[in-house]
C-alpha cells in the first residue's frame, strides 16, 4: 500500500531513524488525517506493544492526547497459536491481554476497527540468520548470511572499550539491507555490511571489542526502509519532492508498519 506524502506523521516508524529540526517551505501542504499503527514482533520475545495515533497537519496546535488513540478493537491472530485479544495500556498502546512469545518461523495477522474503519497487516517473524562468516574488511564489518525465503538482512556494530569501562558506542541506522532474492525453497548467499568504524578503533583495536548485531527482518521492511524519506518536507525549493512511501498496513486513510524480526549477537569481530 502507498500514500502519496500530503501529510505529516506523529512519528517515525520502526528502527533507526532519528528526529531533526527542518524549515518547512510551504506550510499549505493539503492535509488528511490518517490512522498511523506502529507494530514491532521481535523472535524469542513474549511481548510487544502496537500504537495507534494520528497525523496531524504542521500548523495544528494539538496536545499528545489528541493524536492517541484509546477506542480500539484489536487481536493478534497466528495459524498455530490462536488469537490473542489486545488491550489498551495507555498512550495509545496495545498489549496482548495474554503473554504471546513471538516464534521465529511464524506468520502473524494484525486485525483492528477503530470506528467503522477497519485495519490489518500480515507479517512474518525471520528464523534467526544464519551466518557463517563475520570479519572487518578495510574500515567496516561485513556478515555473509545464508538467506531465507521472505527475509532481509542489516547489520550494527558495537564498540565496547577495554579500558574504559562506561566507553560503548553502538551504529544508530543501518549502512545497508540486503536485496530480497529467492523464491520458495531457494536460498543465496548475501552480504551486508556496517558503516566505516571510527579512526580512534584502529590506532589502538586491542583496547576495544567489536560486537555485531545481525538483523532478519519480513522482506517487506524493504520497500519501507528504501522509501522512509520520501515524506520529509521539502526544504531546498530546488529540489524534486518525494515520491510515496510504502507501508504494509491495509486499511481507509491507515498508514503504518506491522514488521517481524529476530537478531542475533556476534562477539569479538576481528
Amino acid at each position: 500500500m502507498k500514500i502519496f506524502t500530503k501529510i505529516i506523521l506523529t512519528l517515525l516508524l520502526i528502527l533507526p531513524l532519528g528526529c531533526e529540526d527542518i524549515d518547512v517551505i510551504e506550510s499549505s501542504i493539503p492535509f488528511e488525517e490518517f490512522i498511523v499503527i506502529n507494530g514491532r514482533l521481535v523472535g524469542n520475545s513474549n511481548n510487544f506493544e502496537i500504537s495507534f495515533t494520528k497525523s496531524f497537519a504542521i500548523e495544528s496546535d494539538l496536545s499528545k492526547a489528541d493524536v492517541l488513540l484509546d477506542n480500539v478493537t484489536a487481536y493478534i491472530l497466528t495459524e498455530n497459536q490462536g488469537v490473542f485479544t489486545m488491550f489498551h495500556t495507555g498512550d495509545g498502546k496495545y498489549s496482548p491481554v495474554d503473554p504471546v512469545l513471538i516464534r521465529p518461523g511464524s506468520v502473524y495477522e494484525l486485525y483492528a476497527k477503530i470506528d467503522e474503519t477497519r485495519i490489518s497487516a500480515t507479517t512474518l517473524v525471520p528464523n534467526e540468520p544464519d551466518i557463517f562468516n563475520a570479519s572487518i574488511q578495510g574500515n567496516f564489518v561485513t556478515c555473509r548470511i545464508t538467506s531465507q525465503v521472505g527475509s532481509i538482512y542489516g547489520c550494527k556494530y558495537t564498540i565496547t572499550s577495554l579500558v574504559d569501562f562506561e566507553f560503548n558506542f553502538s551504529e544508530t541506522d543501518f549502512y545497508e539491507l540486503s536485496e530480497i532474492y529467492g523464491e520458495s525453497g531457494n536460498t543465496i548467499d548475501v552480504d551486508v555490511r556496517t558503516d566505516i568504524l571510527p579512526d580512534y578503533y584502529f590506532e589502538n583495536p586491542d583496547d576495544y571489542i567489536i560486537s555485531l548485531k545481525v538483523y532478519a527482518f519480513d522482506e517487506a521492511y524493504k520497500s519501507y526502509y528504501d522509501t522512509r524519506q520520501n515524506n520529509k518536507p521539502i526544504e531546498n525549493i530546488f529540489s524534486e519532492g518525494g515520491g510515496s512511501v510504502y507501508w504494509n498496513v491495509q486499511g481507509e486513510k491507515s498508514i503504518g508498519m506491522f514488521i517481524g524480526y529476530t537478531t542475533t549477537f556476534l562477539s569479538n569481530i576481528k
